[in-house]
Parts: C-alpha cells; sequence; structure tokens
C-alpha cells in the first residue's frame, strides 16, 4: 500500500527535521497567546503541555513523560526548557524562534527553571503557570508557586488553540484518510474466528503503511463483551456468530490526530445491535446537521440528545456529544478538553473548531455498537473528515 502524504509533507522525510509549518504560522500563534496574556494581566507564561509546547515552537517527543517546560514572556520570544538528553529532538522539531535552555540528567528541573527564570529578571511581574491536562507535575507546580509567587491558569492557551488555521485542518484531512484505511482493514479482517490480535496488527499495519506517524492513543480493537465495557480493548477474543466488533482508530500527521468509530458483526446481527448503531447514526445526524459557526454546544448537544433519549434507560451514556481534536499526545488524542458538545457549554461554535463526536452505545455487561465523525466547523454546517459510510457492516 502507498503513502498518501501530499509531496508538502514529504519534504521533511529524508532529512534530519521534522517541520510541518512556516515560521510565519508560529509567530502568529505566539501573537495570539501574547495577546491573551495581555487580556489577562499576565507578564510571564509558563507551560509544560506537550500539545501547547507543540503547538508554539513546534518541538516534540514521544516521551512526554519527561518534563519539557516553555517559559513565554509578554511581547517576547518563548524560552524552552528541556532535558539536555532530549535537545537533539528540538534540534529535529522545534521551528527556532524559541531560545533554548537545558537542565543537566540529575538536576531538578523546577530548581533550573526557577533560577533562569530569576537570572532573566523576568519573577518581576505576574507570573502564571498553566496546569492543563495531566503533564504538571505537583512538586513542580508547588515550588514555581512558592518561588516565583505563580498563579495557576487552565484554559488560556486552549482558548486560542481551539480554532484551528487552514494548514492544520490539511493534516487532520491526511490524517482522516489513513484513518479510513485502517478503520477498512480491520473491518476486512473481522469475521467468525477472527482473533482481536489480529484484526489489531492488520488495522495497525494499513495504517503504517499508508504514512501513519507515532500513535496518540493506541487503536481500540474490542469483540464480543469488550464492546460494551468502555475504553476496554484486545485481549485474545475469538469472535462467534453475532459477536460485534468495534473499532475506533486515530491516525496522526504531523501530531494531528483524526479518529473515527466503526462497527461490525459476525455472520448476523441480532435485533438488539441493529438498534443500537441504528440509533448512533440519528445522533450523528442530529449533530452533524445543526453543527454550525454561531450555535451554542448546549444547542448542538440537545439535538443530539433528543435523538437518542429513547434509548437512554438501558445504555450506557456519557452525554457528551463531541469534544475538540488536533494536536495529540498520548495517552488520549483529546485537545483543549474545556470545550465539550454537552449541556453545559453555552459558548458558540466557531469556525475552524475540530470535534470528533463519539457515539458507541451499549448494554452494560452484554455488547455495543456505534459510530462516530470527524467534524471541522464552517459557517453554514460542518465538513466530515471520514468517506467510510456509517452502517452495522455484517461480515
Amino acid at each position: 500500500m502507498l503513502s498518501i502524504l501530499s509531496s508538502k509533507s514529504c519534504i521533511t522525510m529524508n532529512t534530519s527535521q521534522e517541520k510541518f509549518f512556516t515560521r510565519e504560522e508560529y509567530e502568529q500563534r505566539i501573537g495570539r497567546v501574547h495577546a491573551a496574556m495581555n487580556k489577562a494581566g499576565i507578564d510571564v507564561l509558563i507551560t509544560t503541555h506537550p500539545s501547547h509546547v507543540c503547538y508554539l515552537t513546534g518541538h516534540f517527543t514521544q516521551a512526554v513523560n519527561d518534563l519539557m517546560v516553555l517559559v513565554l514572556p509578554a511581547g517576547d520570544r518563548p524560552i524552552l526548557q528541556l532535558p539536555f538528553f532530549e535537545r537533539p529532538r528540538h534540534t529535529a522539531s522545534g521551528i527556532g524562534i524559541e531560545d533554548v535552555d537545558n537542565w543537566a540528567i540529575g538536576q531538578d528541573p523546577a530548581t533550573h527553571v526557577v533560577s533562569d527564570i530569576k537570572k532573566r529578571k523576568l519573577d518581576q511581574g505576574i507570573i502564571a503557570l498553566d496546569v492543563a491536562g495531566i503533564y504538571t507535575p505537583y512538586s513542580f507546580t508547588h515550588q514555581l508557586i512558592e518561588n516565583l509567587n505563580a498563579r495557576t491558569v487552565t484554559t488560556l492557551i486552549d482558548q486560542v488553540r481551539m480554532i484551528k488555521s487552514p494548514s492544520e485542518h490539511a493534516y487532520l484531512r491526511e490524517a482522516a484518510v489513513i484513518t479510513d484505511i485502517g478503520t477498512q482493514a480491520a473491518i476486512d479482517a473481522f469475521s467468525e474466528g477472527a482473533v482481536d490480535y489480529d484484526v489489531a496488527a492488520t488495522a495497525h499495519a494499513a495504517m503504517i503503511k499508508a504514512g501513519c506517524e507515532s500513535l496518540t492513543c493506541d487503536p481500540y480493537i474490542c469483540i464480543g463483551w469488550r464492546t460494551a465495557a468502555p475504553h476496554s480493548n484486545r485481549g485474545g477474543h475469538v469472535a462467534t456468530i453475532e459477536d460485534p466488533l468495534f473499532v475506533e482508530l486515530g491516525a496522526t500527521r504531523a501530531r494531528y490526530t483524526t479518529p473515527l468509530m466503526r462497527s461490525a458483526v459476525a455472520g448476523r446481527t441480532t435485533p438488539e445491535l441493529t438498534e443500537l448503531a441504528a440509533v448512533s447514526n440519528e445522533v450523528i445526524e442530529a449533530v452533524c446537521s445543526s453543527a454550525r459557526g454561531g450555535i451554542t454546544a448546549s444547542e448542538v448537544a440537545a439535538k443530539g440528545e433528543a435523538a437518542i433519549e429513547s434509548l437512554l434507560p438501558k445504555i450506557l451514556w456519557h452525554h457528551n456529544y463531541g469534544y475538540p481534536v488536533g494536536v495529540g499526545f498520548a495517552p488520549a488524542w483529546i485537545d483543549c478538553p474545556h470545550f465539550l458538545i454537552n449541556a453545559d457549554n453555552h459558548l458558540p461554535m466557531i469556525p475552524g473548531m475540530v470535534f470528533h463526536l463519539p457515539t458507541q452505545l451499549r448494554i452494560d455487561g452484554r455488547h455495543g455498537a456505534g459510530f462516530s465523525e470527524t467534524i471541522i466547523i464552517t459557517e453554514t454546517g460542518c465538513e466530515q473528515l471520514s468517506q467510510l459510510p456509517r452502517k452495522l457492516v455484517v461480515r
């Protein structure tokens, strides 16, 4: 299978650098964060979130368990603090507009960062530490609060990142093509007697051959009872007649992930599985037909809720009709999690936002079926990125 990568993307393939956006785009992103800082009265913003660091500097690594620290002074260029061992990764992926400093192996990162900030005389104003996500250790947060009088913020950078640029959309479309390839491969590999390990291996191999980079999240391949237990995965299950298959994949391009859910059943379907799949499709249709720039997330969620209401007494349901996706790092592909399509979010959707609509419907202890889409919000509606039909495939 040939890779679907565009000629623009291939520029990075055989060089010692992985740079996916122009310097000008990064400067615009930094400018938007500077504007948000000014509005919030922040003089220095600090983040340890890999997605924020990647978005603002290009730097990325698979070792997201190793702390990285981006210090952004108001009106000035960013300062990226990394473990010394990670410096070659920055050379490969950083765009070069940031000042880079390193702490030595065995050195306490917080002590190094605090000392560097004071040496640069950046400790005189309001310092804010972004603690969104799971990437800011408590000990690091505590030391910055104690030694720099830092305050914490959560959504300042997320709010800037919610609206994706045309070039970000282009990578999401590339990822969608690869996701479709992997999803179709999983369905084609499934039938009575199929083992979930083999189905997963086929899907994963198909995506990699098509040009998928390192995954944000391991593919979910579930057969039988696992389709009813959220966040289950393969475990050696052998498909029998009427066993459902749940596939949730998200291929990655330039660290941008486009997830997708699809379902199949071995041999023949059942009335219950058919109903779950039909209602899942109705929910997605209701969300997609109402989503557009200007409408509130809660209004869109209400359309989805009306479509699913008849099944609520018997299914396991999270009541979130979509979550943002974009730049992604382990362990999950959700991006900017403050903006969900649910009844509690009364903020308007804005053209350029991107959402995954996860609609796997599950009967606890039995089975599940359903679908999803990843969509780009436009002025008049939404663009669905997958080209695969939403149907319960009988294999």
